[in-house]
């Protein structure tokens, strides 16, 4: 098999949650789940600093790390992790893209704010509703809102609208450009009959002049677009990757399937010679050439960040499994040339893990505290402090039945009785319980509207179990699904209602009262 050599670009303390590139390469940053954000520089020591909120977005223009978060907003350091501006957006982020002219954002209520590089907002309460993507197109950004809408905003006004279709409703699943500077939408339309297949298609737009150059059913969902100077890919959530391109200069074809990753595509970028797609554990090389080649990665690939001028492409994923250790940023120099490889041997860069010190038996078990403290964290501590108590009362348990076996059978029946009973115990004290937090009157300022605070950091049980979370209101609209984020309501008494779903599929719920005044 071929593939080429990787090298481990850092190992991260917590789940990777974005990841950035220097247009020189000099420079890679990172955001972890934990609110750190991490700036390595050839010539200078890896800096971190920490923000309060989730990191939803990050960015690198000249010597500056962008950095967007659910709870404060945009804050911009340095490459040695100093704050040189920040920009409050009331409601926190869930999107930011650079579009040349300003930084689009968009809040947790899916409001657009455009912003200026030096942290100023440009304009704000703009027409746009639940925006859920956004991509840079010449110097202003299509919007996609989740009705299906698509916009072209240049700045300063609404350039262009797609066309709605559909009686029942559409959604979009991918946006991005072709190598001739056409919009590629990707469209699903919802059945009209239930049981029905969804409609799903390929658009291809000239929005200068406003024709639809392409419409084109597909057989699979359209994820990821990428293009270069002269070519244009497609990734699919069945793995196939396709290319779209003019015939004879004149109309757009979709082609046959140019490669089958077998698993949906996460993440596609067109390079001069080669597609890098990421799907499943791994990263597929497919060479303009022919020549195919796949790297394996510890973790689902979910971010990417490719330098043009350094020739280097970063990737970082996540395995999904809280009991890991985080998964490395991988690095591949595409200069480099292909090696052939047995399959099995691809996980060979990131399992050189340094050997822990070899302690002897009497120093582990010298003091049952010492080994807890080896093999998990204070955090793992608090999580287990109940079946580390059912621990200790199981073995006083076990002596007694040893005890005591000899002389009354039905002493084991019961003994059992009571271990399940009490394992019962532990298992639903550790099942997350909703909680929403208490009922709360805010003050309006003088514009007659608040921000609030909805946390759902009192919620009880194991959290690390939470697979979801849901924050539904009055109409019954999911108005955001993170664990905590901030609104802007105007005067009155409303209601959410927090639902989370955990591992095991168990769900529970809690609501809240918010009165502004």
């Amino acid at each position: 098999m071929l593939t080429r050599e990787v090298r481990v670009a850092s190992r991260p303390q917590a789940t990777v949650v974005a990841l950035a590139v220097s247009a020189d390469g000099q420079s890679m940053a990172w955001g972890e789940n934990d609110g750190t954000i991490m700036v390595v520089s050839s010539d200078k020591t890896p800096t971190s600093c920490s923000i309060e909120g989730s990191i939803r977005g990050l960015i690198i223009i000249d010597k500056l790390v962008i950095v967007a978060d659910d709870a404060f907003g945009l804050t911009a350091v340095d490459l040695g992790c100093q704050t040189v501006w920040d920009c409050a957006i009331p409601a926190g982020l869930s999107l930011i893209e650079e579009c040349g002219e300003f930084i689009a954002a968009v809040d947790n209520l899916g409001r657009l704010t455009t912003i200026s590089y030096d942290g100023k907002v440009i304009k704000s309460d703009l027409e746009f509703t639940s925006v859920i993507k956004l991509l840079r197109f010449n110097l202003g950004v299509v919007i996609v809102q989740e009705d299906g809408s698509v916009f072209f905003f240049d700045g300063e006004d609404v350039v262009w609208k797609r066309p709605s279709r559909g009686e029942v409703g559409e959604a979009i699943t991918a946006i991005g450009t072709t190598a001739r500077n056409h919009l590629v939408i990707g469209r699903e339309g919802y059945a009209l009959v239930p049981g029905e297949e969804e409609a799903l298609e390929i658009e291809v737009w000239d929005l200068s002049n406003s024709d639809l150059l392409i419409r084109q059913e597909i057989k699979n969902r359209l994820l990821c677009i990428d293009s270069n100077n002269s070519q244009t890919y497609l990734g699919l959530d069945s793995g196939a990757i396709h290319q779209i391109g003019l015939t004879n200069g004149a109309e757009y074809k979709l082609s046959e399937v140019i490669f089958d990753c077998k698993f949906p595509i996460k993440t596609i970028d067109v390079l001069d010679d080669v597609v890098l797609a990421g799907s499943w554990f791994y990263v597929h090389g497919v060479n303009l050439a022919g020549e195919n080649w796949m790297v394996e990665h510890q973790g689902i690939i979910q971010y990417t960040a490719y330098c043009k001028s350094a020739n280097i492409f970063y990737f970082a994923g996540d395995d999904q499994n809280d009991y890991t250790n985080p998964e490395p940023i991988g690095v591949i120099d595409l200069a480099s040339q292909l090696i052939d490889m047995d399959k099995s041997e691809l996980t060979s860069w990131f399992d050189l893990e340094p050997q822990p010190d070899v302690l002897s038996s009497e120093e582990i078990y010298s003091d049952d505290e010492k080994l807890a403290s080896l093999i998990m964290d204070d955090e793992d501590n608090k999580k287990l402090v109940g079946k580390q108590e059912f621990a200790s009362l199981l073995s006083a348990l076990e002596e007694d039945s040893d005890t005591e076996s000899h002389e009354v059978d039905e002493s084991n029946d019961n003994s059992l009785d009571l271990l399940n009973e009490l394992l019962d115990d532990v298992q639903t004290a550790a099942m997350p319980i909703a909680n929403a937090g208490d009922d709360t009157v805010y003050h309006a300022e003088e514009d007659g509207s608040c921000i609030v605070l909805l946390d759902s950091s009192k919620t009880t049980g194991d959290r690390a179990r939470v697979s979801s979370y849901s924050w539904i209101d009055e109409a019954g609209k999911e108005v955001s699904n993170l664990p905590k984020f901030r609104a802007k309501l105007n005067t009155g008494i409303y209601r959410f209602e927090l639902r989370i779903l955990d591992d095991e599929g168990n769900s529970t719920s809690d609501s809240v009262s918010i009165e502004v005044v």
